[in-house]
């Protein structure tokens, strides 16, 4: 096995060993006191949108040309090649709430040799889209995803929020409508089945 080679199944599977640790702890909530909380929290909405009913000036934002693909939906593990290869990343998805809204997610810069090595063993389709980020009126960070390829037609808002009570308290009256929890709309997703039927 390459030096390579050697070094990315490492990687992976210290991220595998952090999950599975994470999985442990929490199915032990009733026996411990405190939970330590291993994995960072992604709080984030996503609202399906028109890209003529978009009212930003997204010439304004910062953009960025994403290559998605998956090297596992279960547990979802994710790489990317942004910007024709100005960086790469791996990212782990895991322990998603009931209402879609609440993930734990850990993402690492890796090498383009390390993205090529993992790009071979892709499941389901790569995902291209360019992405929108900007802060809007209210100080708020949102990116706009514009779907391309397969997926040409879909378009995406998205927001990251600190707080459950704050992205609760977020609406976007312009949208069609809020996907967050309807896992069909998640990229993972889109990757395996493509575009929900009812588009």
């Amino acid at each position: 096995m390459k030096r390579k080679d050697i070094i990315i199944v490492t990687l992976i599977i210290s991220l595998i060993c952090s999950l599975c640790a994470n999985f442990y702890f929490m199915n032990r909530k009733k026996e411990v006191e405190k939970v330590p909380e291993t994995l960072p929290k992604e709080i984030e909405r996503k609202w399906l949108i028109k890209e003529e009913d978009i009212p930003y000036d997204l010439s304004k934002a910062d953009i960025f040309e994403v290559e998605q693909s998956y090297i596992s939906f279960d547990p979802e593990i994710r790489i990317r090649r942004i910007n024709d290869g100005k960086f790469y990343t791996l990212t782990i998805k895991s322990n998603m709430s009931v209402d879609g809204m609440v993930r734990d997610e850990v993402e690492y810069y890796i090498t383009k040799e390390s993205y090529e090595l993992l790009l071979s063993k892709k499941e389901g389709i790569t995902i291209l889209k360019t992405r929108y980020q900007f802060v809007d009126e209210n100080n708020v960070k949102r990116c706009i995803d514009i779907f391309h390829g397969e997926l040409s037609g879909l378009v995406y808002l998205e927001t990251e929020y600190k707080s459950e009570e704050e992205a609760n308290k977020d609406v976007i009256d312009w949208a069609i409508k809020d996907v967050t929890s309807d896992k069909r709309y998640k990229n993972q997703s889109l990757a395996r089945y493509g575009i929900p039927s009812d588009e």
